[in-house]
């Protein structure tokens, strides 16, 4: 794992009574000790088991660090323009756990206060409903002015995501988990030098079997000119997507392994941005895939957002480039993803590795982000795949309705049992 952007510097308590810093969340919020917001950074806030995430981060500053004691926190904390380190207990039983009100529907979810970070999500997100109540994450940092690190504690239940940021150069996130989030489970958007490593993501499906839904993804860049982006070492398992790459060019995804998801790891390349607004245009790309497991995505699911939303059947993919280029895919194992219903009735086609090119859509910008160009597939251990193991463009009746792949794309020694069209892969059994 690359540090070069989240260097860590040992930082010495403020030696304060603990009603100043080691329990400032103890004291009504409205009713801070004199001095606290102006303490030098490099503070460290210690929050007790039932004091407030949030009252500490209102009083650090940027570079300040804050340590959670082990417990189970209720909330939903905005971190609005600051680069601070949150560090809890572990992940596990007995460590620090950032949660929300268990929920089935959207009508379950409590009101929440406005804030910057709800009110950005509120209006950046095409899923969001009316009112913030489903705009709320466990960690949310909105524009922050220096680095971000998260490690060692557990999110559960947040109806957005469970630990975003956006707009932040150096997040990493490392050695924490999070469950049945509806969107992500961590989010780095808009964003560059993030560091996403050893977390688990488990995702929760809140639908029924004709209108399933079991998260966005588990871990996502996204509307990343410049991502720099490492993601190593994660365990994604039942969402719609394991690992997704949107708008988002540069980095490594290594080492990950994602299973019964709908699709495993995708890299996708739209026409516009979605953070913080649609006005800009990525080329997805330049992105190394190598090591990764990606086993019995088998999950069905309906994906798609704006003209697409919830359109798309999918099921059964275990990793996916869409119009993106300058793709390696490297040493890989991808087995046995098997769509659980009928191939034929999907609008995504299933399949071990699929390299596809889609029409615009969703396209204020009147931007085509494809083909597909550019793919190296090398060394890869790609079987037990239904219907077929590798699929270069679309199969019928799709291959004469939508484009075709671009140019540069390599098969080489890599095992693999059937590919479409037949004879396109490198395929040695």
């Amino acid at each position: 794992m690359d540090h070069s952007r989240t260097t860590r510097t040992r930082r010495r308590a403020r030696v304060l009574p603990r009603l100043a810093v080691a329990g400032v969340a103890a004291l009504p919020l409205v009713a801070l000790p004199a001095g606290i917001a102006g303490a030098t950074p490099g503070t460290t806030w210690v929050v007790h088991a039932n004091e407030s995430i949030q009252a500490a981060v209102d009083a650090a500053q940027s570079g300040d660090t804050i340590l959670i004691e082990p417990g189970t926190y209720q909330e939903a904390v905005c971190v609005d323009g600051k680069g601070l380190t949150i560090v809890g207990a572990g992940r596990g039983e007995g460590g620090t756990a950032i949660v929300w009100p268990d929920w089935q529907t959207p009508a379950d979810l409590p009101a929440v206060p406005s804030t910057p970070c709800w009110e950005a999500q509120d209006a950046a997100d095409p899923e969001s409903l009316p009112g913030l109540q489903d705009d709320v994450s466990a960690l949310f940092f909105l524009n922050p002015d220096s680095p971000v690190v998260v490690r060692s504690l557990a999110t559960r239940n947040h109806p957005a995501h469970g630990i975003a940021a956006w707009g932040a150069d150096g997040f990493s996130v490392s050695d924490t988990s999070g469950y049945a989030h509806d969107r992500y489970g961590i989010l780095a958007a808009n964003s560059t030098g993030s560091r996403i490593h050893g977390n688990i993501e488990t995702g929760l499906d809140r639908g029924t079997a004709e209108q399933p839904n079991s998260g966005t993804a588990g871990i996502s860049s996204g509307d990343s000119d410049y991502a720099d982006a490492t993601i190593a070492d994660n365990r994604v398992e039942g969402f719609n997507l394991g690992i997704f790459v949107r708008e988002s060019r540069s980095g490594r995804i290594t080492g990950n392994t994602v299973t019964g998801n709908c699709v495993g790891i995708n890299i996708f390349d739209d026409s516009a941005t979605e953070i913080p607004d649609t006005s800009r245009n990525v080329p997805a790309g330049d992105w190394m895939l190598q090591g990764n497991s990606s086993i019995a995505n088998n999950r069905f699911c309906l994906a798609g957002i704006g003209d697409v939303n919830a359109s798309l059947r999918v099921s059964g993919t275990g990793m996916t480039v869409v119009n993106a280029d300058a793709v390696d895919i490297v040493h890989n194992v991808i087995q046995d993803n098997v769509p659980s219903v009928d191939p034929a009735t999907l609008q995504f086609p299933a399949g071990g590795l699929t390299l596809l090119t889609l029409p615009p859509f969703n396209n204020p910008q009147g931007i085509d982000p494809g083909p597909v160009t550019d793919v190296r597939v090398i060394a890869n251990t790609i079987t037990g795949n239904v219907p077929v193991d590798i699929l270069l463009g679309w199969p019928p009746p799709l291959d004469t309705q939508l484009p075709p792949p671009g140019p540069g794309i390599v098969f080489l020694a890599n095992t693999c049992g059937t590919s479409y069209p037949p004879g396109t892969a490198d395929c040695g059994a």
